[in-house]
């Protein structure tokens, strides 16, 4: 009896992408986001800051239509992820001028249908170290 032991690499909790659509807001101001059910209702939930370059019209955010969680391998290659398709959103801003943090913008997104992200698969290419020696 033989037993093959296949290497694995486990999903970590801080190696993801976080796209919206239509309106694009960059991956990289996403700072962490929570799913969960409430009764058979899924429940998305992130939060994202704002740069003088990157902000956002809050009635645009209510238009996403859609968002992705793409799962990310060591490299920054898209392994998998989830393609969810929004029923309701709400956003949430608040500042004051006695604090000196972030512009933070929440988002509570209710979603309609979710999906695994498909990965197409690639044509594995076998190694080669030069000729061979005849």
């Amino acid at each position: 009896m033989s037993i093959e032991f296949r290497p694995i690499e486990p999903l970590m909790e801080n190696r993801w992408i976080i796209r919206t659509h239509p309106i694009n807001i960059n991956p990289y101001l996403f700072r962490k986001y929570k799913m969960y059910n409430e009764g058979e209702t899924i429940i998305f939930k992130t939060e994202f800051f704002e740069t003088v370059m990157d902000t956002y019209n809050p009635k645009e955010l209510l238009e996403i239509t859609d968002i992705t969680l793409e799962y990310l391998d060591p490299t920054g290659v898209v392994v998998g992820g989830l393609k969810m398709i929004v029923k309701g959103i709400n956003f949430e801003r608040k500042h004051s001028y006695s604090g000196n943090n972030l512009m933070i913008t929440k988002l509570r997104v209710i979603i309609d249908m979710i999906d695994l992200l498909t990965i197409p698969e690639q044509e594995e290419h076998s190694i080669s170290y030069g000729q061979p020696k005849e």
